[in-house]
């Protein structure tokens, strides 16, 4: 959110996923609640890669899209998971193949 004059203004999905750069890190949060998915839909539509991700406090479903749609090269984590649906497939999937770098955080 923007102020002037006229009042505040809001960006679009389109145009605040437009500030996250390939390369960018980027704090995502939740935990299966309150998660910013259309957000993360957006950045994965525009195709963002590389992206250093930093959970607070831990990842869960966001991570798992971006990581699934190829768009991370990190996480700094203490952990993903979706809860009592288990663990995130796509995350552990590219991690184990050597794909995502992780670093514990605890």
């Amino acid at each position: 959110m923007t102020g002037g004059p006229s009042g505040p203004s809001f960006l679009s999905l389109k145009d605040a996923a437009r500030l996250v750069v390939d390369g960018s890190l980027l704090a995502v949060g939740g935990r299966m609640q309150m998660e910013p998915v259309a957000f993360v839909r957006e950045l994965v539509r525009q195709g963002r890669k590389r992206l250093r991700l930093l959970t607070v406090p831990g990842g869960g479903i966001n991570v798992d899209m971006l990581v699934g749609a190829g768009c991370v090269e990190s996480v700094e984590t203490p952990q993903v998971v979706l809860n009592e649906f288990g663990q995130a497939p796509n995350f552990r999937r590219q991690v184990q193949k050597g794909k995502v770098k992780v670093s514990e955080q605890v």
